[in-house]
């Protein structure tokens, strides 16, 4: 897709349609890539797919043609087999999983003690910058989780207890034996319980907030949700036949499309064109661009909307017009 991009700006082509549909990451035409992470290489029980949307992810695969080009976050999908694990890692920048099937084990590291999550559907986990982390499938189905790095291109992971350094054995314990790794207990006095537990969003406990404008919102960074770093995000509940007018902001946001279908517009010089988007399809809107939501399927659309600032909302949203 950045491919698409370069050839549209190389040629001059003002076509809106053209350049709308190369911000458009589907699903359907994604080719899972198996040797996204070259340190997991060789190295059997690291086994895990990814599929890039936004940018590159936590992958050094930067110049992927078929991407769309990251400014303030990446966003990208990792499919992970049941029995398979990821070494425990750190980041310079939070990093969020938000899980879209299966059940994940999300894990903490506080100086020899692990801590541990077990985040079902549409739960989240914000990792906070340079806190070592892994993750896990104890499952009996595969794993599917979107994430998000809050940097167009992260710096290379900072690994601990690799297989290649310490051995198989020590690396799927994050070092750690079965005295000193525990479950996540939200409800400790425990410092490391609490502040793990404020980074944990969970879908089944997320009070929904109805717009003016005709659509719910639950946080989960941001106001609401996880304590934001450089972005923010959002769930969107938005009802059959339900949209917002077109609106602009001065970063870029995105749609990820977790139910039903949404139908994604864009403005420019008195001209529209618009986008169908299904279950895990993306859009990237860039900044500056007027553009808008709506449903015209028969059940509601539930999508994620990534917004490239920690900033509050400032975008007053008004409901488009009956058809």
């Amino acid at each position: 897709m950045s491919a698409v991009l370069d050839r549209l700006h190389e040629h001059g082509v003002d076509d809106l349609e053209a350049l709308m549909r190369a911000h458009v990451g589907r699903h359907a035409q994604k080719s899972p890539d198996w040797d996204a992470f070259p340190a997991s290489r060789g190295y059997p029980e690291l086994d895990r797919a990814q599929l890039r949307f936004i940018g590159s992810g936590g992958s050094p695969k930067v110049g992927d043609p078929n991407t769309l080009p990251a400014d303030h976050f990446t966003l990208s999908m990792v499919h992970q087999p049941a029995g398979k694990y990821a070494v425990l890692h750190a980041h310079e920048i939070e990093e969020a999983f938000l899980v879209l099937s299966g059940v994940l084990t999300a894990t903490w590291e506080y100086d020899g003690e692990i801590l541990e999550a077990r985040l079902g559907p549409k739960d989240m986990v914000l990792h906070m910058t340079d806190r070592p982390h892994g993750f896990r499938n104890d499952g009996y189905e595969p794993v599917l989780v979107s994430i998000i790095l809050g940097k167009g291109r992260p710096e290379t992971p900072r690994y601990l207890f690799h297989p290649r350094t310490h051995g198989s054995a020590v690396s799927a314990t994050y070092g750690a034996g079965p005295e000193r790794t525990h479950p996540l207990d939200e409800h400790s006095d425990d410092w490391r319980h609490r502040e793990f537990a404020r980074h944990v969003v969970r879908y089944s406990q997320q009070r929904p907030r109805w717009h003016e404008a005709g659509f719910a919102r639950m946080g989960y960074i941001g106001e609401g949700g996880a304590p934001a770093g450089t972005y923010r995000k959002d769930l969107i509940r938005l009802p059959r036949g339900n949209g917002v007018q077109a609106y602009a902001r001065g970063v870029e946001d995105a749609y990820l499309v977790l139910e039903g279908v949404l139908t994604v517009g864009w403005e420019e010089g008195g001209r529209t064109v618009e986008q169908r988007l299904g279950p895990k399809d993306v859009m990237l809107n860039p900044a500056g661009r007027r553009h808008w939501f709506r449903n015209d399927g028969w059940s509601d659309v539930e999508f994620m909307m990534v917004v490239g600032t920690p900033d509050p909302e400032d975008v007053q949203f008004r409901p488009a017009p009956a058809p």
